[in-house]
């Protein structure tokens, strides 16, 4: 095992890690771990929640102050997981596409749309987690969860149930917990892992995996 791949699910102010490496026809889980993104004392939504009764002022500094965790708590979890591996050299991370476009520059652009507010806080961890990545020169893959499985099934020969199947497998292996998300992040990466040709960035929420360059 030389190289592998990290598929990522993330959540507010966690995530799952799941690093993957192919074989033949087997796919190789290496290592499966949960992460915090964020200091305990701080607030994990604060575009939902504490800021809409936020003087701008304060709203402001507690979302940088909540970026600012998350980006440290990113990079060193990637850091940390990347060193435990060494020798076998990183690839790249596999995770979803974004759930905005970009982040608004301030709170009171995010406040405008209860759309945006919506996703604000989860876009706050992903955006720490990819650019983390980029720190680390690692590439940057996007998947739509609902594609990911039978694209991933595609790439390796095999029909969506036949690996759904092998990746549940590993819950008795690996034991709990090993749940739809850890398979969605799981088929990510492999997915990431055997992309021959790098693949030019799309738009958020276009159709299949694309790499940031």
């Amino acid at each position: 095992m030389s190289e592998y791949s990290i598929g990522i699910e993330d959540h507010y102010a966690w995530a799952n890690l799941v690093s993957v490496t192919t074989s033949g026809a087997n796919d190789i889980l290496l290592d499966r771990r949960r992460v915090d993104l964020l200091d305990p004392q701080l607030t994990a939504s604060p575009y939902h929640h504490e800021t809409l009764k936020m003087p701008l002022s304060a709203a402001e500094r507690l979302v940088r102050d909540v970026q600012a965790s998350a980006n440290q708590h990113a990079l060193s979890a990637l850091s940390s997981l990347i060193r435990e591996l060494a020798p076998a050299k990183c690839r790249g991370i596999a995770i979803r596409v974004p759930p905005l476009p970009q982040l608004p520059a301030t709170v009171a652009e995010v406040h405008t749309s209860t759309w945006i507010t919506n996703r604000a806080d989860g876009m706050i961890y992903h955006q720490a987690l990819t650019q983390a990545a980029a720190q680390l020169n690692l590439k940057v893959f996007y998947f739509e969860k609902d594609k990911v499985l039978e694209l991933a099934a595609q790439a390796r020969g095999k029909t969506a149930r036949e690996l759904a199947g092998q990746l549940k497998a590993f819950r008795t292996t690996l034991g709990p917990p090993w749940r739809k998300g850890h398979i969605v992040a799981c088929a990510g990466a492999i997915l990431a892992h055997v992309s021959a040709v790098p693949l030019k960035r799309k738009k958020p929420r276009e159709t299949g995996p694309h790499v940031a360059t």
